[in-house]
């Protein structure tokens, strides 16, 4: 979809237009969900982070300035979200997801549970550069300004995470 479109829908979410916001949110939930999944690692935390991050959004619309910003300010505020809802329901919810892990099926070579655990292994600051690159898209640069880190930092830190998890794999 153009950048048009999203910034005149994100003009009308910011005049009170629900249903605006809904299609916005319908454009970007599939990718939302995706990150919020690698990067809490759970089904469950990653629903109450896209509804979270949704909802905060909806609710913070009007401060949004910069139209044309939407998506990195949507997916900064599920970033947000993802860390709150890891840091409060993750040790509950680990358990079961161990329990359920045999029920995964296999995806490029590496099921699933064991790509949880290659990103489990990674330190928080390690995966959250890797999912927000990788999964989310953003550059070194708009990293850099979520993380509060230089974009060199970002891309170092980035290629040696990459090269350790290619090592973990051999």
């Amino acid at each position: 979809m153009s950048s048009n479109i999203i910034e005149d829908l994100v003009v009308q979410s910011q005049n009170g237009n629900a249903e605006a916001f809904g299609e916005l949110y319908s454009l970007f939930s599939k990718d939302m969900y995706r990150f919020a999944v690698y990067y809490t690692g759970s089904r469950f935390l990653a629903e109450d982070a896209v509804s979270d991050a949704a909802l905060s959004a909806f609710e913070k619309i009007g401060q949004l300035k910069k139209k044309s910003a939407f998506r990195p300010w949507l997916f900064s505020i599920l970033f947000n979200c993802c860390k709150k809802q890891q840091k409060e329901k993750a040790l509950s919810l680990q358990r079961v997801e161990l329990s359920e892990a045999g029920e995964i099926p296999k995806d490029g070579g590496y099921e699933k549970s064991e790509l949880k655990m290659l990103l489990s292994s990674l330190d928080e600051s390690e995966r959250e550069i890797l999912l927000l690159s990788f999964i989310g898209g953003y550059s070194s640069g708009e990293i850099g300004e979520m993380l509060s880190m230089k974009s060199g930092s970002v891309r170092s830190k980035k290629n040696r995470t990459v090269s350790k998890l290619r090592e973990m794999m051999r």
